[in-house]
């Protein structure tokens, strides 16, 4: 394992980091137009977020574990929101081959192999994998920060910075949950704990959520289930209502007078604050149907912490620990109604910043 680590780290300093260096004054582009360092870094990170969604497909396929599969979907998101800014700025597209492992920086082809070939080795390289990757994004993010003061980037940026640590939390969580010491492989150790265990990060700014958001949200790969959403702007509050099954099917002989025994509804409330929401999650239990003769009882029962890109996607992290689950889902609408309020709303929100 430390051989391979100390191959990847090589490579990784061969790639130069992420491409973003050190900036000085007149190193910042004139709004709107980008200098040719901020135009590399970000073309860069379209390509780093490419190794991403593809090593995290690969391992997917390879052990079928679902935190591979819904990051990956993430990622994609984050390859979109790259894709939309070099489109803004009229900047050439690395990606002209989007199949799985097709990049156009060759360090990027070699990184892609050790990493899978890695991760093949076994689930808990799989895990470290996932771990690498998103601590290099995170270095790489907080690098191509300091290099720009362009409003959009710097938004784009800051929103994929905390996602990356969203889902670095995650593949802690899982090495964790095989008996393993998570050891940092890219940042320092300090710098990954301190990420682990703090839930109380900066929240992106740029995209502010609001009550264009009110909707139902889903994930494709688990259709049937789903979540409903309510923002209260004036309260800084958001309500969730997240919509799913037990764990494992319930006996045969376990019956039910209305619906599946195995049916759940978990709710979750908390503040917000730009484009991030910390959520506690509420287990109601003890209640009978349309009936205030017996009061349910209420207790914790784990966090939530929502991000979202812009008003079509976003990310759910949740933590949990009564079943030792803990796992990021990508979403997105189940209709498009709402989505010009929220645009509307997001815009109006940024102009007054």
């Amino acid at each position: 394992m430390k051989k391979q680590r100390l191959a990847l780290f090589v490579l990784g300093a061969a790639l130069g980091w992420g491409g973003a260096h050190a900036a000085t004054d007149s190193d910042f582009s004139m709004q709107g137009v980008l200098t040719s360092a901020e135009e590399s870094t970000l073309m860069y990170m379209r390509e780093e977020e490419k190794l991403a969604r593809d090593t995290y497909s690969v391992l997917y396929d390879v052990w079928g574990y679902k935190v591979f599969l819904n990051i990956s979907r993430a990622e994609q998101n984050h390859m979109d929101a790259m894709l939309k800014m070099l489109d803004k700025y009229a900047v050439t597209d690395p990606v002209v081959d989007n199949s799985v492992g097709a990049f156009e920086d060759p360090a990027f082809t070699t990184l892609f192999a050790q990493l899978v070939e890695r991760g093949e080795a076994g689930l808990l390289e799989a895990f470290m994998v996932g771990g690498y990757i998103e601590e290099m994004d995170i270095r790489d993010l907080t690098a191509a920060l300091t290099e720009t003061n362009e409003p959009s980037l710097t938004n784009s940026y800051t929103n994929l910075l905390a996602a990356s640590r969203n889902h670095l939390r995650t593949f802690v969580s899982h090495v964790r949950n095989l008996g393993v010491d998570y050891d940092a492989q890219v940042l320092s150790q300090d710098a990954v704990d301190t990420i682990v265990g703090d839930f109380d990060v900066t929240p992106p700014q740029g995209f502010t959520m609001n009550a264009g958001l009110n909707d139902a949200w889903y994930f494709p790969e688990t259709s049937g289930q789903g979540f409903f959403l309510t923002v209260f702007p004036g309260q800084q509050k958001v309500f969730l209502g997240w919509f799913t099954y037990d764990t494992e099917l319930p006996d045969e002989s376990v019956s039910a007078n209305l619906g599946d025994p195995g049916h759940r509804w978990i709710t979750a409330q908390g503040s917000f604050a730009g484009a991030q929401a910390e959520l506690v999650i509420d287990m109601t239990s003890g209640g009978l149907f349309d009936s205030p003769e017996v009061l349910p009882e209420h207790e914790s029962g784990g966090s939530i912490l929502l991000q979202f890109d812009d008003c079509m996607s976003g990310s759910l992290y949740y933590d949990i620990p009564s079943i030792g689950r803990s796992d990021i889902v990508p979403i997105r609408r189940i209709c498009n109604d709402n989505v010009a309020l929220c645009e509307t709303l997001a815009a109006s929100a940024a102009s007054t910043d």
